[in-house]
């Protein structure tokens, strides 16, 4: 069965549509979102109509997920504030009701997934190191994790002695998955990716072949923008998706 695994859309629907019909188009039977479904973007209900229409959608709870329910503070940036307010004000009682209910991590058949780390999962770690994903698989406890949060596409493998390497993929390379080896597989970013490529990130796991491909999807980065910009939210918002930063 081949599972399309999403993180991180932000309220970008361009990105996501982008994202969805290429996924059905390589074969994709069902979608798993690792969280972050809402926040900085201008369409929170269309894009959460799209998640959760998907066929056999897996939903994970995420940073931007759960502040919609939670008072950032004062110590919050004004901006950030704004867009939680507009966002929570869009959607609706069976939306907000959706998000509230997300897991935190969810484990099937020798995968597991999370938003940040299946290592204390609501401190929103972001994994960037070998020694935070080797901590992450022993939550786990399953050889092969997906993750986000941190917008960049990235693999953390085990080699034959035992050490956890990283490598960034590339576009459209097929990354075998060894029975011998653990992996944790960071999904990159449909909404927002920050690691200077504008184009959306989503990966596509094949359980038969033991497989993954990370796909980069350009997308009308521009007309997210301009919504961005019309319904009152940060510019920064909109300029950051032109650098993928």
């Amino acid at each position: 069965m081949k599972t399309a695994i999403l993180s991180d859309v932000h309220s970008n629907l361009e990105a996501l549509e982008r994202c969805c019909a290429h996924a059905c188009a390589q074969g994709a039977e069902r979608f798993v979102c690792l969280g972050d479904m809402v926040g900085y973007g201008a369409d929170p209900c269309a894009t959460l109509d799209l998640l959760m229409s998907l066929p056999g959608i897996v939903a994970l709870r995420g940073n931007h997920d759960e502040a919609l329910f939670r008072d950032p503070g004062d110590h919050a940036p004004e901006a950030v504030r704004r867009v939680l307010a507009w966002t929570r004000a869009q959607l609706s009682e069976a939306q907000l009701k959706f998000l509230q209910d997300l897991p935190y991590v969810w484990r099937e058949e020798g995968v597991t997934y999370a938003h940040a780390s299946a290592d204390q999962p609501m401190r929103w770690e972001y994994v960037r190191m070998p020694e935070q994903a080797e901590r992450c698989l022993a939550a786990a406890g399953t050889p092969l994790v997906f993750i986000g949060h941190v917008h960049e596409p990235k693999i953390y493998y085990e080699t034959a002695g035992g050490a956890l390497r990283d490598f960034t993929p590339a576009r459209s390379e097929v990354i075998p998955l060894s029975a011998r080896s653990r992996y944790v597989v960071n999904v990159g970013s449909v909404g927002q990716p920050r690691d200077g490529d504008a184009a959306s990130s989503y990966v596509l796991y094949d359980a038969a072949r033991a497989e993954v491909v990370f796909h980069r999807l350009a997308y009308d980065y521009h007309a997210t923008g301009r919504k961005i910009r019309a319904v009152g939210l940060s510019a920064y918002y909109a300029d950051r998706l032109a650098r993928g930063r």
